[in-house]
């Protein structure tokens, strides 16, 4: 029981990959469909579906590899103390504010450089 307990803590904790984002290229290939190629996209309209898949793929390794940088080489915040910060931000601490800016620029900075390496190469 444990194990299935940890199966759904996984696909709720990253919901964003696991379920959205499949969950959007799908949408897209059904929008595609069911409006019947009204606007074109490019020269090549089925070839931009059939790569759609493919690109959502990399913005998926490109979000997980800035967790990653994040995570391994910065200060990442523990989930409990980001809790903790946010309640006192909302109780008008100033520097927990401060700290919790300053970790969002880290995850924009992570994801910058990230961009870097999964940059699609046209």
């Amino acid at each position: 029981m444990k194990i299935l307990a940890r199966i759904r803590k996984f696909f709720y904790e990253s919901q964003e990959f696991t379920l959205w984002l499949p969950g959007l290229v799908v949408l897209a290939v059904i929008g595609y469909v069911m409006l019947g190629a009204i606007v074109r996209v490019g020269p090549d309209a089925l070839a931009w579906l059939a790569e759609l898949p493919a690109l959502c793929a990399y913005a998926a390794a490109w979000l997980a590899f800035g967790w990653a940088i994040k995570a391994v080489y910065m200060h990442d915040i523990p989930r409990s103390l980001e809790a903790e910060l946010q309640s006192r931000v909302l109780n008008g601490d100033v520097h927990a504010r401060w700290v919790l800016k300053k970790d969002r620029i880290e995850t924009f900075v992570a994801l910058l450089l990230s961009l870097v390496f999964f940059w699609p190469a046209r």
